[in-house]
């Protein structure tokens, strides 16, 4: 039995993302806090994608793979399709790549990042005799899959609730809930007032200061542009606050952050960009195309949106929203209700323009009440969502299973 306080251990994380998203920020982040004194971490990822190109900055190995890239998720409950199974199967074979990095880097544990890999990861595992924890990063239900994969883990970490098996014993599952850098994350005011710049020309209607000028409010998105996210509804929403009271007092213009991932999600943000036009809300919608760096443009918005249409886990875009203490108006799916409280923002009806406008409505037009929810929201994300606890308690998680292992 290893002792896990005898020497340094070696991780292999495994993730299957070719892009950034939440899971893959969150990870990235865990690799940046841990103790390297404790745990020298190895990466298996696809080689020569952008998260493999942000791994190598946290000083981290990377271990190029042949994992079965991330699924397009458009339906809003069954989350694989039969030509997405069929690639993963085609991929078996990195079972074998697996077992020869475990072997060649010593791996004394498997981290698996999402399901499709912590299924790999587990037959590994098993192979070698080494523990592997799956963190579950998703809320909708796969199945045999997840029963499957259940099996083959020594613990799963729950990034809410939300996310928690019903069918898989209490003592497999832990709470970890997303963290967030808490002081990193802030922008100066330097930072902010050059992105307010760029997006808005000095002869717009948003600039600060104007003689005749309305109060300004900059509602936003920060996601990737896909339809499960419910972005068609702002722009509706955009849509039905143009005939409110609201109008006559406040200057409302709304921030989609973000890029689009699959193919049809290129469709999604062309259809998007339609309906601005066909809605006349042109005025007051800006795309900003993807940011790199997010905090600067959360900390720019006065109200964050997470208007999802399907059950997310634990939206990496609301602690990060709580983090620089702003307000969030999003649907009570998944682990958003969580997240959100009374005290810190606004739960609405998925798909439902009215309730999103309404919401923004409410807090465009009581400055007092923004601001109070404002630092109700940063109190929740030093209480719940630091970095440093997320880190502390995955870190509990490894010497655990070692010491039991």
């Amino acid at each position: 039995m290893k002792k896990p306080d005898q020497s340094k251990y070696n991780i292999l994380y495994l993730d299957s993302g070719s892009g950034i998203g939440g899971g893959q920020r969150s990870l990235l982040l865990l690799l940046k806090m841990l103790d390297k004194e404790r745990w020298t971490p190895y990466v298996g990822c696809l080689g020569e994608s952008p998260f493999a190109m942000e791994v190598k900055k946290t000083d981290t190995h990377v271990v190029p793979l042949s994992l079965p890239e991330a699924h397009n998720k458009t339906d809003k409950v069954k989350r694989f399709s039969i030509q997405d199974l069929l690639n993963d199967f085609r991929q078996l074979r990195v079972i074998g790549q697996l077992h020869k990095v475990v072997k060649q880097h010593d791996i004394s544990l498997i981290h698996a990042n999402s399901l499709s890999v912590a299924l790999l990861g587990g037959v590994v595992a098993k192979w070698n005799r080494i523990p592997i924890l799956m963190h579950k990063r998703y809320a909708t239900s796969y199945g045999i899959l997840d029963k499957i994969c259940e099996k083959l883990l020594q613990r799963v970490i729950l990034v809410s609730e939300a996310t928690r098996w019903d069918f898989a014993p209490e003592k497999k599952q832990t709470l970890i809930y997303n963290g967030v850098d808490l002081d990193a994350f802030q922008a100066t005011q330097a930072e902010v007032d050059n992105l307010r710049t760029e997006l808005f020309p000095k002869n717009d209607k948003t600039e600060y200061g104007g003689e005749d000028s309305k109060s300004p409010i900059v509602v936003g998105v920060v996601t990737r542009i896909t339809p499960e996210k419910g972005i068609h509804f702002l722009i509706r929403a955009m849509a039905e606050l143009k005939d409110t009271v609201l109008k006559n007092s406040v200057d409302v213009t709304l921030l989609i952050v973000g890029g689009p991932y699959f193919q049809k999600d290129q469709e999604y943000m062309a259809s998007l960009k339609q309906e601005v036009a066909d809605l006349d809300v042109a005025d007051s919608v800006i795309f900003t195309g993807f940011l790199s760096d997010t905090r600067v443009v959360t900390t720019l918005l006065d109200i964050v949106l997470v208007p999802s249409i399907i059950p997310e886990a634990c939206p990496r875009t609301i602690i990060e929203a709580m983090a620089v203490g702003k307000p969030v108006i999003a649907t009570p799916l998944g682990g958003n209700k969580e997240l959100v409280t009374p005290e810190t923002g606004i739960l609405v009806q998925p798909e439902n323009a009215e309730e999103i406008a309404s919401a923004i409505t409410e807090l465009a037009s009581n400055q007092e009440k923004l601001c109070e929810m404002g630092k109700a929201a940063r109190q929740r994300a030093e209480q719940l969502f630091s970095c440093e606890k997320n880190t502390s308690l995955t870190e509990a998680v490894y010497r655990e299973l070692l010491t039991a292992y």
